[in-house]
C-alpha cells in the first residue's frame, strides 16, 4: 500500500506543477476557494484534478467558522439545472432508452455531488469530507437551507460506508495503543477515566468489538463493549468498577452490551450499529456457546428532555403513579412529579416500593408510548427496537452517577436480542411501529393502559 500512496503523491505533485505552469496564480491564496472548486469541476485530467482537490481541502482546513459558512453557502448554489432536468424527465415518459436515462442521471449529479466525489482524493479525501460534514451539521440550525448540502454529503458518505466496506475487529489489551487511545477519546456513554479503567474493560470477562473502514486506518467508526455475567444485569455500577475481580466467562449465561459509541461526528445518521450488534452476537455464539441471553443495559437519554418539553407531561406522570401520586409528590418541594424527575431526582428513595413501581411505569410508558414523528421519542429506543430487540425490563436506580440521574433519573432498560424473535420484531416495527414488550416488562407496567403490543 505504501508504494500506491507514493505513486499517487507523485502523480498529484506532477499535476500541481502542470497547474502552476498553466496559471501561475492558480494555486495562490489570491483566488477564492469557490473559483478553485469551479475549475475542479471542469478539469478532465486526473493529475491536475487531484492537485486542485488537495489544494481545496488544504484551504478549507484554514477557514474559520464564518469562512466555512460562506463555503457551504456556495455549495448550496452549486446545484443541478432543475429546469433542464424537468424537461429530461418528461422525455423519459416517451423515450426510456439507456442513453436518455444515463444523461438524466449524469445531469442529476452535476454540481456539489460531483464536487464531493472529486474531493475524495486518495489518502485524505474521505477523512476530510467526514470532518467537513462535522463542521456542517451545527450550521443547519443557523441556515436550514444547508440541509440540501447535507443531504448530498450524507448520501455520498452513506454509499462509501455501506456494510460491504466495513471491517469487523475484536479489540483487546494487545491492540495498538493508538487505537486504545481512540476508545478512551470516543467513549460516549460511560466515560473511561484512565488506562486502568480501560484495561479492566478489556479483561477476560469483557469484550470490545468495532467496525473500521479501509479509508480510515486506525480510526474506529463505532464500538460496543460487552460484559459476560451470570444473569441479565439491572445496574451499570459493576461494569464501571475497575477494581471488580475478573470472573470466568466460560460460566457466564448472559452477554450484556453496556456501551455503544459512534466515533465520527461527520457520519451521524449513517447507521452501523445494527450490523455491529448482529455480527457481535454471531461472534460470541461461536466463542462462548454457554451464553444464553444477549441483552443491553441502555440509558434513556431523552427522558428528561421529554419531561421538560411537556411531551411527557405532569398528567401522564400522575396517572402512572396511580394512588401513590400523593406520597411520591411529597418527595418534591413544589409537589410536581415532573420536577422530581428532572431536578430533584436525588430525593427519590430506592427503598420505597411505590417509587420503584412508579419509575418502572414511567420508563415503560416513555419508551413505548411517547413518540417523535412515527417512532419512539428516545433515540436509543429507536435504534434497538428498529433492530428487532424486545423491551425486557425497566431498571430504576440503575445508574446513580450524575449524568445518569440528570438525563433519566437513574433509569436504564434491558433490550433483549432474542434471536428467535429479532427478525419478526424488526419487520413488525418497520411495518406498523409495533414494539415487542416481554412479560417481565409488562408486569412492571401494570398501571400502564394501552401499551403497544
Amino acid at each position: 500500500m505504501k508504494w500506491i500512496g507514493k505513486l499517487i503523491d507523485s502523480i498529484t505533485e506532477r499535476g500541481r506543477e502542470i497547474w502552476q505552469q498553466e496559471n501561475p496564480a492558480g494555486s495562490s491564496s489570491i483566488r477564492s476557494i469557490d473559483r478553485d472548486c469551479a475549475e475542479l469541476l471542469t478539469r478532465k485530467g486526473d493529475a491536475v484534478a487531484m492537485a486542485i482537490a488537495r489544494h481545496i481541502l488544504a484551504r478549507y482546513r484554514q477557514l474559520n467558522e464564518h469562512g466555512k459558512l460562506d463555503f457551504f453557502t456556495y455549495l448550496l448554489n452549486l446545484r443541478p439545472d432543475y429546469q433542464a432536468l424537468s424537461i429530461q424527465f418528461k422525455s423519459l415518459e416517451t423515450d426510456e432508452s439507456p442513453q436518455v436515462y444515463q444523461q438524466v442521471m449524469q445531469d442529476l449529479n452535476i454540481g456539489r455531488r460531483t464536487l464531493f466525489e472529486l474531493l475524495n482524493v486518495p489518502g485524505e479525501g474521505t477523512r476530510a469530507l467526514i470532518d467537513m460534514r462535522a463542521d456542517l451539521l451545527p450550521l443547519l440550525k443557523q441556515d436550514p437551507r444547508l440541509r440540501m448540502v447535507d443531504n448530498d454529503l450524507q448520501s455520498i458518505l452513506q454509499s462509501w460506508f455501506n456494510r460491504g466496506f466495513l471491517e469487523f475487529h475484536s479489540i483487546d489489551w494487545n491492540t495498538p495503543a493508538a487505537i486504545l487511545e481512540k476508545l478512551i477519546q470516543y467513549e460516549a456513554v460511560h466515560e473511561i477515566s484512565d488506562w486502568s479503567d480501560l484495561k479492566r474493560r478489556l479483561a477476560d470477562d469483557r469484550d470490545c468489538f468495532a467496525f473500521f473502514h479501509p479509508s480510515l486506518p486506525g480510526e474506529p467508526l463505532i464500538f460496543v463493549q460487552v460484559a459476560y455475567v451470570d444473569d441479565i444485569s439491572d445496574s451499570i455500577s459493576p461494569f464501571l468498577d475497575h477494581q471488580l475481580p475478573v470472573s470466568d466467562p466460560t460460566t457466564a449465561r448472559a452477554a450484556i452490551f453496556y456501551s455503544i459509541s459512534n466515533c465520527q461526528a461527520g457520519l451521524k445518521g449513517i447507521s452501523f450499529g445494527n450490523f455491529l450488534i448482529k455480527q457481535v452476537v454471531q461472534h460470541i455464539q461461536g466463542v462462548h456457546p454457554n451464553i444464553r441471553w444477549f441483552s443491553t443495559l441502555s440509558p434513556m437519554p431523552g427522558l428528561a428532555n421529554a419531561v421538560r418539553s411537556g411531551v411527557l407531561d405532569e398528567a401522564q406522570l400522575v396517572f402512572l403513579a396511580g394512588n401513590q401520586a400523593k406520597d411520591i409528590r411529597q418527595l418534591a418541594s413544589d409537589q410536581k412529579l415532573s420536577t422530581l424527575l428532572v431536578t430533584e431526582y436525588q430525593n427519590l428513595d430506592n427503598d420505597q416500593p411505590h417509587v420503584r413501581d412508579w419509575l418502572e411505569a414511567v420508563g415503560l410508558h416513555y419508551l413505548s408510548q411517547v413518540k417523535k414523528m412515527d417512532g419512539p421519542y428516545d433515540p436509543v429506543a429507536r435504534f434497538h427496537l428498529s433492530n428487532g430487540a424486545s423491551i425486557f425490563r425497566i431498571n430504576p436506580f440503575a445508574n446513580a452517577r450524575n449524568y445518569g440521574l440528570k438525563s433519566s433519573a437513574g433509569l436504564m432498560v434491558n433490550y433483549l436480542y432474542d434471536l428467535d424473535r429479532v427478525e419478526m420484531n424488526h419487520e413488525q416495527f418497520k411495518q406498523t411501529g409495533a414494539i415487542d414488550i416481554l412479560k417481565t416488562a409488562r408486569k412492571q407496567g401494570r398501571r400502564l393502559k394501552g401499551a403497544a403490543a
